[in-house]
């Protein structure tokens, strides 16, 4: 029997594998992987991994396993799970939309955890919120130890898990798409590359920091970089102008909307 099975290895599942051993948590030999795409196995296996295509020798021989595939994979998955008998074993799924109700449902008796990382995770830096119920306490201390591999990990309510996707789930594309937006305006205007986007990167890596660690609110922390008829507020207005911040609450809502929908 394997301590932990990983049904998906793409990138995330990668970048969860690497945080486990790299934090000597669980040894390979003691991890059973499991993928669609040979090539992906046959790289693993050449890492000395233990690797299988069949999905239900991860049910079947893991007391643990992390669910790291797409909500629409759920459907070929559960044929398989659904009639075996999971009581002891913990799951641990990243798939957004897909509730504990569900998980319930399709692994009887299983202690589960629900799990959103990001993508940052693929650096040791990533930001995942973690819900669990009281009866899966297991589950979700298994689910904090292999998140803080890889970044940090935070709990959160079951029914706000949809309102949190937008927040660290999909909140790196927003951030590579509002960094990309100024990196582009002032390439086309002569800004070599590279000092655009280390500008534009370390201050969004420092104004962050700023957040985290100022007593101040985030409306005073944005007064005290604006001057009167300066620069930054020549800039801000013009971006507040075109309702950017309705832009912004559109987003957040078409995020967590469809996380909703992945679950029906």
């Amino acid at each position: 029997m394997f301590k932990l099975g990983i049904l998906g290895v793409g990138k995330m599942g990668s970048a969860i594998l690497s945080g486990i051993i790299n934090g000597g948590l669980i040894s390979k030999d003691e991890i059973l992987l499991c993928d669609s795409f040979k090539d992906n196995l046959l790289k693993l296996k050449g890492e000395a991994y233990n690797v299988t295509e069949n999905a239900e020798e991860i049910f079947d021989g893991c007391d643990a396993f992390i669910l790291a595939i797409k909500p629409q994979s759920f459907g070929e998955i559960t044929e398989i799970s659904d009639g075996k008998d999971f009581s002891g074993k913990k799951v641990v799924s990243i798939a957004a939309g897909i509730g504990i109700d569900y998980l319930k449902s399709h692994f009887k008796g299983a202690i589960v955890a629900r799990c959103m990382p990001n993508t940052p995770a693929l650096i040791g830096k990533g930001v995942t919120a973690i819900a669990a119920r009281k009866e899966d306490a297991e589950g979700l201390s298994l689910a904090k130890a292999i998140f803080s591999s890889v970044g940090k990990a935070y709990e959160t309510d079951e029914d706000l898990m949809d309102l949190t996707v937008p927040l660290n789930g999909s909140m790196p594309a927003d951030l590579y798409t509002f960094a990309g937006a100024f990196i582009d305006s002032a390439t086309r205007r002569g800004v070599p590359y590279e000092t655009a986007k280390a500008l534009v990167c370390e201050s969004i890596i420092s104004s962050a920091e700023m957040i985290i660690r100022s007593k101040d609110d985030i409306e005073t922390l944005t007064k005290n970089v604006c001057s009167k008829g300066g620069t930054t507020i020549a800039g801000l207005d013009r971006l507040l102008s075109g309702d950017f911040l309705k832009s912004v609450d559109d987003c957040y809502l078409a995020c967590a909307e469809r996380s909703k929908e992945l679950s029906k």
